[in-house]
């Protein structure tokens, strides 16, 4: 029998879906059946020349271990596993590979997926999984005999060129143009309290997450055989102080590598990482930077940083108080700055754990139990303590409340089978009370040294409590009722949401928290909303509990707590942060891209036709200035 191919061009590249295209089943769900032929599909087309991508939305950290474990990852190129559309996902990896759309199929189970691609790339060819088995009798998939697969390995180095230069980006302009400055200060004697402080409390740049106490710590500074240093660092927008310690011994192996959340994304970690000559390092996961590639550029050493006096709020100054995920410290930091008095309630450490109580009914529990009441959760639940129901609302009232409450779109419930309280706990979204899963947390307590709970524990709690899960958009509107009538009314609350961009397809859960929030807000008096979704590239999977804000994001969101306090309260603040210094920075910014420009385009050009005598007049720099005045 004739089969009646469709009319397609000779094909160079072949971009895959993931879910009921490549394999059966859904990743993120109930998990996945490989499709042999589809992988030997794979690796054939390679051997013909023809390049492999996916587009898919997908976890990618999961799709790629399960692409790595049927030994096929490497035989993609320029795979684009996220939560964004699919048709300029499409759009990009043509661009990157150097292609036109007609040489290109797009192979998707998803008719609105294709019609997508169809739209941001018109001649490009869309089909759906039931015509990958005419791929290879196909005309247009004929391609050139590559045993060696010559054409993936150039295109493999096209790849890594791509990652490099994507590293460059806006958010680098805007660091560079802040003038971040350090001091390794190895006389650590003065710093002893602080040092403490940074290995007892922080986590998420806490890459040892060796905790020790005040003694311990004067103990290891008088050891002669190691060598320790405290970090401290500044830029244009303040003086962030001692915010980082290292220590590392004879044989060159760090034991200690750990950073404030305030200098997040700043980059710190990973330019003392390299100016100590990458030394031996035990990462003890989860941390929120990596190490790896070059050290950063933007960042700069100074041998005497002047310790600036912090800025202390008038009395008369705004009072907040912030609840939420540590990370935030980068935008109170900015509004510290102007003199805001700040009390944080954040994610810490306790018995070498993090603890995490910041759902909005562990907030609801602080608010409305009674001591006794907290005292019998705390006597029949482990892995917390006596500071997870503490809050310091109604003892010491703020002139206003900053609640961020992306913890409930992961954070599970248990409740106690004998007496029926409930308590939102962990960080992961691993069931406590499974057994399959308690491998993995005896795991995840030996390798951060949490001595204290054994197995014995974890069939304890099972015993003790069911799961319950997440809690529901409903069950949160519900809580965030409760806490507007259980704090008074003239206290303004300033609620942080959850960012969605690129996920409306699939994160239909940030879609209804935020909804169930925005429609909280527009009922109630004296609440507000410091939108994140206005934060160019902010995204939060709550799939995977990833977060990816941008230091400048942080900036911006500082600059929208701002507005809203300025409008909420009647408290004299500013209403910018240091706008001679964001002018500055702009400036900077805006002559750092100039001066890029010209040493990559005219500068270069010049040079090609040996337009000598304009290459001795004038330098890149004066070049640089001169466009940006234009």
């Amino acid at each position: 029998m004739e089969v009646l191919y469709p009319k397609v061009d000779k094909v160079k590249l072949i971009i895959w879906d993931l879910d009921e295209t490549f394999w059966q089943g859904t990743l993120s769900e109930e998990g996945v059946t490989p499709i042999p032929t589809n992988i030997e599909l794979v690796k054939a087309l390679s051997e013909r020349g023809i390049i492999n991508s996916i587009v898919s939305k997908n976890d990618f950290a999961m799709a790629k271990a399960k692409l790595e474990e049927l030994g096929i990852w490497e035989y993609f190129v320029f795979p684009a596993i996220e939560w964004k559309p699919k048709g300029v996902l499409i759009q990009e990896i043509i661009k990157n590979c150097q292609l036109r759309a007609p040489n290109v199929v797009f192979l998707d189970d998803n008719h609105s997926n294709l019609e997508e691609a169809r739209f941001y790339n018109p001649e490009i060819h869309a089909f759906f999984p039931d015509f990958i088995p005419h791929i290879t009798e196909h005309q247009a998939f004929k391609g050139k005999e590559d045993a060696a697969l010559t054409r993936l390995k150039q295109y493999k180095i096209l790849e890594e060129k791509h990652d490099v230069e994507k590293t460059y980006s806006s958010n680098e302009d805007f660091l560079r143009a802040s003038n971040i400055q350090v001091q390794v200060i190895e006389d650590c004697s003065e710093y002893i309290d602080r040092i403490s402080e940074l290995i007892e409390r922080t986590n998420q740049l806490n890459f040892t997450k060796k905790r020790i106490d005040r003694d311990a710590v004067k103990l290891l500074l008088e050891d002669r055989s190691k060598q320790s240093a405290v970090i401290h660092v500044k830029d244009n927008f303040g003086d962030y102080g001692v915010v980082g310690f290292y220590t590392y011994n004879s044989d060159h192996t760090l034991e200690h590598f750990v950073f404030s959340c305030r200098v997040l994304n700043l980059g710190i970690p990973c330019y003392i990482y390299h100016k100590l000559n990458s030394p031996q390092l035990t990462i003890i996961p989860e941390v929120a930077e990596t190490l790896e590639g070059q050290a950063p550029t933007w960042i700069t050493e100074s041998q005497q940083l002047d310790i600036a006096p912090k800025k202390k709020a008038k009395a008369s100054a705004l009072k907040l108080l912030f609840r939420g995920p540590c990370d935030f410290k980068q935008s109170l930091f900015y509004l510290e700055q102007n003199g805001i008095s700040i009390d944080e309630e954040v994610n810490y450490v306790t018995d070498h754990l993090p603890l995490i109580p910041l759902s909005t009914y562990t907030l609801v529990q602080a608010l409305q139990l009674s001591t006794d009441q907290k005292a019998q959760i705390l006597a029949h639940t482990p892995f917390i303590d006596h500071h997870y129901h503490e809050t310091s609302i109604l003892d010491d009232l703020p002139d206003a409340l900053v609640l961020a409450v992306e913890t409930d779109l992961y954070q599970p419930q248990y409740e106690n089978k004998k007496y029926g309280f409930r308590i939102c706990l962990g960080n992961s979204l691993k069931d406590l009370t499974d057994p399959a899963n308690h491998p993995y947390f005896l795991d995840y307590f030996l390798t951060r040294g949490a001595s204290k709970y054994s197995e014995e524990d974890l069939i304890k709690f099972s015993k003790d409590f069911k799961h319950l899960g997440p809690i529901s958009p409903e069950d949160f509107s519900e809580n965030l009722r409760e806490i507007r009538k259980s704090i008074p009314g003239h206290i303004p609350i300033l609620f942080v949401n959850i960012p969605t961009q690129g996920q409306e397809a699939l994160h239909t859960k940030n879609l209804a928290f935020n909804s169930q929030l925005d429609q909280f807000i527009s009922e109630q008096a004296n609440c507000f909303l410091a939108d994140v979704r206005k934060l160019e590239g902010a995204s939060y999977d709550h799939h995977s509990i990833t977060k990816s804000y941008s230091r400048k994001n942080y900036l911006d969101l500082s600059s929208l707590l701002f507005d809203l306090l300025k409008t909420s309260t009647k408290k004299e603040i500013n209403s910018k942060i240091s706008p001679i210094t964001i002018a500055k920075n702009k400036v900077r910014v805006a002559y750092l891209k100039s001066k890029n420009f010209v040493r990559k385009s005219i500068w270069m050009k010049l040079k090609n036709i040996k337009f000598i005598l304009l290459t001795e007049l004038f330098s890149e720099e004066l070049l640089a200035e001169f466009l940006l005045m234009v």
